[in-house]
């Protein structure tokens, strides 16, 4: 049995083109390796922001 906190789902996000043009500049720059490394990690900031704790730091900081 696959345990909750492994299980991963899809999310589809409409964005502005100024977003796009921040996340074309952030991955052009080579500050991250794709979008989706990027958005994880401006997620996790919003998380750390808030007091959520959403993931185990172990490994997670690995993905930026």
């Amino acid at each position: 049995m696959v345990s909750d906190k492994l299980v991963k789902r899809r999310f589809s996000v409409t964005l502005t083109p100024a977003y796009i043009e921040a996340l074309d500049k952030l991955v052009a720059d080579g500050l991250y390796l794709d979008y989706q490394v990027a958005i994880r990690a401006a997620l996790r900031l919003q998380f750390k922001f808030h007091g959520i704790e959403a993931f185990s730091d172990k490994g997670a900081e690995l993905e930026t």
